[in-house]
């Protein structure tokens, strides 16, 4: 399929002296590729310990079992 896209010239000018003028097309698909198609994982960077869900195998004893 072919359309056309229209680029800033900073994003041009960057593609091109990355990956020549041959590979614009090429470039193009496969960042919109990686972009949609690549599998999302949920991140728990930065949440606080107790919003997480805990099995009852990870804890140590009984007190922690019933906090």
């Amino acid at each position: 399929m072919r359309t056309t896209v229209e680029l800033n010239d900073a994003v041009y000018k960057r593609i091109v002296n990355e990956y020549g003028k041959r590979n614009i097309s090429k470039t193009i698909n496969e960042l919109l590729f990686g972009y949609f198609f690549r599998k999302k994982k949920k991140d728990m960077f930065g949440i606080d310990p107790w919003l997480k869900k805990v099995g009852m195998k990870d804890l140590r004893d009984e007190y922690e079992r019933n906090i």
